[in-house]
């Protein structure tokens, strides 16, 4: 059977007529990648069902014994798990995961079938090697790493449009998952940098079950768990390139997953080293024009925070600079050439052109209409305005006011102090005090960030 029959095929008149999971399993298995596993009737433990790598589709040796020896030495982690179900009775039932020896899982299939299960026994596979498990549906996919697909059941998961979460995952493992199910489908996946299963392909499939049509509402936010896992500059920065923003041609090298390439050439053969914590930390951690050994940085105990680094191409920059929305406009500041020690605040903003505006506008319009409201890091090359940062933003007040809030007292922070000793003042102040920025730099800067995140009621006075 083709996979577009099975994607045709698998209605709710089929799902009706697969009372069972191994049926469904067996089903799908025709045509997408399932893990190895044989099935038992409960009682008798007759085999009913299996999908070993070696043997043809329902294939069993000649003994339980031999079978489950064949699962374990099958499995890249030798061991296996066993999952129950009763007719009917689909969810909540016994689980038993990463069995490494056959006497052990026969005795538990035993007392299992005697207790009126049905088993399946499945092939373990690793929820830490670098992948990523979870539920496609509709128009929406939802992930996260170092889990199970029952992941969406917990907060932190990664929640994105269909096509575009797909089309990231693609960019960063390398492969396209195949998930080309009908939209009405609940299908439980899990995706692995190697190659796993009866089919020995990359994308796995746990669960298939009729859902419900309709569309939806999305709010793409982070950080989240698959954020934290490839940095979080780094992920705001697939999002931009996925939603057509300029963003330089960059290799992410983590502490977690292969290498991989996204965005666009810049024509400049230089390279930025920019540090990816695994949550936004403003102006925290360095950033080095030209190579240095990515894993001396990484090995430093002062970087740990630190998930990956991004070996970006550079820009000739004739503008950098940040933009950020007030309730009145879009906020853009920035200075000539490079921006960095414009955001750290150690230079003062200049005039930006109106025609670098314009194109700076075109680019948040773009998108806001995805994301909501976005600050970013810009630089402009002449031609294009380019996306070096993005997160996520509140709407601020003024051009003077940094985060909104009313408090009993404001305490005076002058900027030459550095952004470590704005951290730590932070620290130390209650929730009826704000800060007063005093210095020439922008509001875009890391010390505006550093506040906009913590949620301090804050403003600017220029000197």
């Amino acid at each position: 059977m083709s996979v577009s029959n099975i994607i045709n095929e698998f209605s709710l008149e089929v799902k009706r007529n697969l009372e069972y999971k191994d049926e469904v399993l067996n089903y799908i298995a025709d045509s997408f990648n399932v893990a190895q596993f044989v099935s038992f009737t409960p009682y008798e433990l007759i085999p009913r069902y299996s999908r070993i790598f070696g043997l043809s589709p329902n294939e069993i040796c000649e003994t339980i014994e031999k079978t489950l020896e064949l699962l374990i030495n099958n499995s890249q982690e030798k061991s296996i798990n066993i999952r129950t179900f009763k007719q009917g009775v689909s969810k909540g039932n016994p689980f038993y995961y990463g069995i490494k020896h056959v006497n052990e899982a026969q005795e538990l299939l035993t007392k299992l079938a005697n207790d009126g299960y049905y088993t399946i026994v499945n092939e373990t596979i690793d929820i830490d090697d670098g992948g990523v498990s979870g539920v496609v549906m509709n128009d929406v996919i939802e992930f996260s790493p170092n889990d199970t697909p029952k992941c969406v059941e917990k907060p932190g998961f990664c929640s994105l449009p269909r096509e575009l979460g797909v089309n990231i995952l693609n960019t960063v493992y390398g492969f396209n998952p195949n998930l080309n199910f009908k939209n009405e489908l609940r299908v439980e996946f899990s995706i692995h940098p190697k190659r796993r299963g009866f089919q020995n392909t990359h994308t796995i499939i746990w669960e298939v079950e009729e859902g419900h049509k309709y569309t939806t509402d999305f709010d793409i936010s982070w950080p989240n768990n698959f954020s934290r896992f490839i940095g979080d500059k780094a992920f705001g920065l697939l999002i931009a390139d996925a939603f057509g923003a300029n963003v330089p041609k960059s290799t992410l090298i983590s502490r977690n997953i292969k290498p991989f390439v996204f965005g666009k050439d810049t024509g400049i053969s230089e390279i930025w080293l920019r540090t990816c914590p695994f949550e936004k930390m403003p102006g925290k951690f360095p950033t080095y024009f030209g190579w240095r050994d990515p894993f001396a940085l990484m090995s430093n105990k002062d970087l740990d925070p630190v998930v990956s680094i991004l070996s970006q191409h550079s820009v000739d920059a004739i503008y950098s600079g940040a933009a950020v929305p007030s309730k009145k406009d879009l906020i853009i500041e920035g200075v000539d050439s490079f921006g960095d020690a414009f955001m750290v605040g150690k230079a003062s903003p200049v005039d930006i052109p109106i025609n670098v505006k314009y194109m700076i506008h075109e680019i948040y319009f773009l998108l806001k209409n995805q994301l909501g409201e976005v600050n970013f890091e810009w630089v402009y090359d002449g031609n294009n305005v380019w996306i070096v940062q993005l997160s996520k933003s509140a709407i601020i007040s003024t051009s003077k006011i940094i985060y909104p809030g009313k408090v009993d007292r404001y305490i005076q922070f002058y900027v030459k102090e550095g952004l470590e000793s704005l951290r730590e003042i932070l620290k130390t102040i209650d929730n009826k005090t704000g800060i007063e920025l005093i210095g020439n730099i922008g509001i875009t800067s890391h010390f505006g960030d550093i506040l906009r995140n913590a949620h301090i009621p804050s403003k600017l006075k220029r000197e």
